[in-house]
């Protein structure tokens, strides 16, 4: 009888037995842990944390209410300066078109060992949350000069 080469590869690959089933299983526990310590998050339920986290720079998740609803995940440092994910989770502004800011996200860039809202220095950041904010700002300045248009040219005569 012959024995195909392919087949004795296949079966010796599965007949590794039990031992070698554990040392494999405890290696991949192994690297797993490794992994999350390396590259995982820390969770935050208080601005107290997320600002001591802030502060450090290290990687953390956080979801954070104040006007709105708001995710942070700090990503770590970045050419020199501490690299937040702003998420907007949920929008309180009481405005339709709030609604299509809504799950959009910004990076922002702020320097390292300040602890601020990350928003609030809306220069230091980029992205599609970003813009969208920028539009409602200048959606609801121009329907304030649309409104006050006529007070503002009775102004300017007297």
């Amino acid at each position: 009888m012959v024995i195909d080469s392919y087949d004795y590869g296949y079966r010796r690959f599965f007949n590794l037995g039990w031992r070698n089933f554990i040392i494999f299983i405890v290696v991949f526990v192994f690297l797993l842990v490794v992994y999350s310590i390396a590259f995982g998050y820390n969770n935050c339920d208080s601005w107290d944390c997320f600002n001591d986290n802030l502060e450090k720079c290290s990687r953390t998740k956080f979801i954070g209410e104040s006007d709105m609803l708001f995710e942070y995940i700090i990503r770590g440092i970045s050419d020199g300066s501490c690299e937040v994910e702003v998420r907007l989770l949920r929008s309180n502004l009481n405005n339709i078109d709030s609604e299509k800011i809504d799950g959009l996200s910004m990076t922002c860039s702020l320097p390292k060992g300040v602890v601020i809202i990350p928003e609030s220095d809306i220069d230091a950041c980029h992205g599609l949350l970003k813009e969208g904010l920028q539009d409602l700002m200048i959606e609801k300045l121009h329907g304030y000069l649309v409104q006050n248009l006529g007070k503002i040219n009775l102004e300017m005569i007297e």
